[in-house]
This record gives structure tokens, sequence and C-alpha cells, in this order.
């Protein structure tokens, strides 16, 4: 419990802040620095983190945030909004914007730019979060200001060109950027050596669907599944840090908490493959078929050249290639970066119930050029 009296004399003692500094109930920080892609809806996407931590004595309530360039206003969260925006730092739960003391979430930002943009984005982004503290929160009367404000540089540089892991049509973003943060991969956050890493925000899980489906029959087996044992291409030219082969793959719908051939972080992947593109850049592909790699630690490894094939091992639940560029050779202590392909065929946006049984597509195909194929679009990548 908090004494009063002890509080009040600690605060006594701290020397007069100059003018322009304010207390206030929340820190604020970024993980790493926003970064831009281009989607297939034609925009440009910003997606970055807001990790707030309460450090006072009681609960802190979002009411908003708020993103602007200069003047222009960019992205305004509040109510529902906000809240599905906005979950505990480790699994996600509910939607939230109530902070109890002592505590920490993250808030996802997706700012879309309008078509107008075009490709250009803007150097640096003014966030601002604002918040209640009730009345008779303990000392309140030291906390000067109710908003939180952040200035933050825009990663300029282009994302990375890449040829996508996988040929044909059908091929769903079943989870990756930008603007649904109930993905797994858009909110994953962990800690790695005292910091802050995003591993997964652009990376994605690509399904086959065919006719409406992901699956036939029952969907009770691998096979069942119609990207089960599809190839897999190395989307870049490099070399091969790291290749497992040997991991048993599991069945259809195995929760996370129940699957025995994953006790520890190296195994989260599966059967997969870490190709070296250059300092700073690496692909990453995760849950192939036991025995499919067909590379090995140390070799070169050409753009489109087969990989491996498709499977379900590791932490999965349906036969699917889980994949990314990362800035470091580890997929959980490094940092997720922005990759787009030179063109692809937009079939439509999915809509999707609940166990995957039914699939239905909306807007117009199209076709996209030097973009990043965003979460439930199904496309079909050539050859």
């Amino acid at each position: 419990m908090v004494n009063p009296l002890v509080l009040a004399m600690l605060i006594c003692c701290i020397a007069v802040p100059a003018a322009s500094a304010q207390t206030t109930m929340l820190r604020v920080e970024i993980p790493g620095t926003p970064k831009r892609l281009h989607g297939s809806d034609g925009r440009e996407h910003i997606n970055y983190d807001l990790v707030i931590t309460n450090a006072f004595t009681g609960p802190a309530t979002l009411t908003s945030v708020t993103v602007n360039a200069g003047a222009r206003r960019l992205l305004t969260l509040t109510g529902d909004e906000l809240a599905n925006a906005t979950h505990q730092t480790t699994v996600p739960a509910d939607p939230m914007t109530t902070i109890p003391a002592s505590s920490t979430v993250v808030t996802l930002l997706d700012v879309a730019l309008p078509r107008s943009a075009g490709r250009r984005v803007p150097r640096r982004l003014t966030t601002k979060v604002h918040y209640f503290m009730p009345p008779d929160t303990v000392l309140g009367a030291a906390i000067d200001s109710r908003t939180v404000r952040l200035t933050s540089r825009v990663d300029q540089r282009r994302p990375i060109r890449i040829a996508s892991p996988l040929r044909g049509p059908g091929w769903m973003s079943a989870n990756g950027c930008c603007a649904d943060p109930t993905s797994p991969h858009r909110n994953l956050l962990l800690v790695a050596n005292g910091r802050y890493v995003t591993p997964e925000m652009f990376a994605i899980d690509y399904l086959k669907v065919v006719d409406g489906r992901v699956f036939s029959g029952d969907g009770s087996q691998n096979s069942d599944y119609f990207g089960e044992g599809a190839p897999i291409h190395s989307a870049t030219a490099g070399t091969v840090i790291s290749a497992v082969n040997n991991r048993p793959e599991v069945p259809p719908g195995l929760p996370a908490t129940g699957n025995p051939t994953v006790t520890n972080p190296l195994q989260f992947a599966g059967n997969s493959v870490v190709v070296r593109v250059r300092r700073g850049v690496y692909a990453a592909y995760a849950h192939m078929q036991e025995g499919s790699v067909r590379v090995r630690r140390g070799q070169r490894v050409r753009r489109g050249q087969v990989i491996g094939q498709l499977g379900n091992s590791g932490n999965t639940t349906a036969a699917h290639l889980h994949f990314g560029i990362q800035d470091g050779p580890d997929l959980f202590t490094s940092n997720s970066l922005p990759f787009e392909l030179p063109r692809f065929r937009f079939e439509g946006t999915a809509v999707l119930n609940a166990d995957l049984t039914a699939i239905d597509l909306t807007g117009t195909p199209r076709n996209v050029r030097r973009s990043y194929p965003l979460i439930t679009d199904v496309a079909s990548y050539p050859g």
C-alpha cells in the first residue's frame, strides 16, 4: 500500500525542475524507428508501437492518441478504436484503455497516408498521448500535465525489394501488417538484452486458399491443407546462416501451450532457413516440412531457388509459411523490416469465419506493383 506521508516527504525533497519540464503519470517510448511501407491498398503506411508505462500511484485512462506531421493531423484514436489498439505487453487480452498503477501496455499505430501523398512520407511525426487521472489519486497534485508528447524521426529508407517466396494463385496473408491489432505478428512485442524488439511487425503467414477454403475434408490432417508441400523459393540472394531440417510436423489445431515439440526459443520456427542478405538484413522462412530443406549452412543461394517445402512444424496451428525480413539472424531478438514485391495480382481481401471453413473475397482484382500484401489480402504471385 502506498504511504502518502512517505511519498510526500520524498517529493518535497526533489529539486524544482526547469519551467519547461512537466510531470506526468505516464512514460511513453517508441521501440526503434517508425517504418514505412507501400500497401496493396495504394497507400503509404507508417507503423510503430507506443509502450506506455503508468509510473504513478493510481490508474490512468487513455482518452486519445493523435499523430501529426507538422500542423497536419494524420491519425486520431479514441474510444473503441483506441481500446482495440491497446493491450498488455505480453499475450494480448481484452481491449483496454485503463492502465493500473505500475503497469505497462502497448498501443499499436498504423498511420495510413492518403493516396494523394503517393510514396512520400513525412520526415518527422509528433505523437500525443492524452489521459485522465482520477481526482482522488494519491499525491495527484504532483502531476502537471495530462498529455505526453513525443517527436520521432520516420525511417526514410525504401522497403527492401524481394521476390515472392511462393508462386501461383490463392496465397492469403493470414497474419501481417498493418491495420489489424489482433494479428499475432503485428502485436508481438518482446524484450531482448533489456530492450524492446518487434520481431514480426511486417512478417507474413501465408495460407493457400482454394474455392473459398484453406483445407479439404475436416482439416484434421496436414495433408488436408492446400498449401502443404508447396515449394518455397528464396526471396533474395544470400548466404544460409541457419538451416533446421529434423523437426517433426505437428497436427493442425494444436495449441501453443500443448505443443510437445516446442520447449525452447530455437524450436518455435520448426524446420526453418535463415539467409543473410547483407549486413543488417536477413530473410527468415519457418514451419517447413521435415526433411524438405534443400540448403545447408554456409551455402550461397540465388533469388528464386527452391529451398524447401511448406509444412506445419514448430509453433503453428495449420500448414503455412512464416516469412519475414529482419535486422538480425535470430527470430526473437531482432526487429522486423518492411519489404515489397515488384508485382503481384490482388485477388481480393478475405472475409473469414472463425474456423476457416468459409472465405469470401471482397474488392476488385487488379495488378499491383512495388507493394506489400496487407493482412487478409489474397494474391497470385508470378514465377
